[in-house]
């Protein structure tokens, strides 16, 4: 008898919690603002590019969520190379992540990320005579690390510092700042 009553109290107190689980929001949609740096091997300047980006994940467990972003840049950075002025535009980026976080029965959840990311980059050159613009894309691994600000249930704030390009002597870095929605 005491071995049947531990055990339907085990089944209904682990019940309650697959429960209380399942009512627990399981996908986000999220806009950020990323104020990401550009760097390449040659140029002195260091050059500020912003963009918008979309999120669409899912939190498959407490620790872990697959996630898509994609996004358009909105501000662009110029500087001058041997007296030519150039102008870089980041025209857009999109990428597959997996994050990993750690549920601290807060408001705070901190995580890891990784995954691949492409971007595409316009550069406009002129020296007063003669102008040329050029657009070329990549992709590379991308990592990086964030915090979600756990609003209400369904809404989180977020900031994150990612690794989004370091290939062939061009770097791409950045913070975001933005929210989420959850469903």
């Amino acid at each position: 008898m005491k071995k049947s009553a531990i055990a339907v109290l085990a089944s209904v107190l682990f019940s309650g919690h697959v429960l209380a689980d399942d009512a627990q929001p399981k996908a986000y949609l999220g806009l950020n603002y990323l104020a990401a740096q550009y760097e390449e091997d040659g140029v002195d300047d260091t050059l500020d590019l912003g963009a918008i980006y979309v999120q669409l994940g899912a939190q498959i467990n407490p620790y872990l969520a697959g996630e898509l972003r994609v996004g358009s840049g909105v501000t662009d950075d110029s500087t001058t190379i041997y007296g030519v002025d150039a102008s870089l535009e980041l025209k857009n980026l999109f990428g597959g992540y997996l994050k990993a976080g750690i549920p601290t029965g807060t408001l705070i959840y901190p995580y890891v990320i990784a995954g691949f990311t492409r971007a595409e980059l316009e550069v406009s050159a002129s020296d007063g005579y003669y102008s040329a613009s050029n657009s070329d894309s990549g992709s590379d691994v991308s990592y990086g690390a964030g915090i979600n600000l756990n609003i209400t249930d369904n809404v989180a704030a977020n900031i994150e510092y990612m690794q989004y390009y370091d290939k062939d002597g061009v770097e791409i870095a950045g913070l975001s700042l933005g929210g989420q929605f959850k469903f």
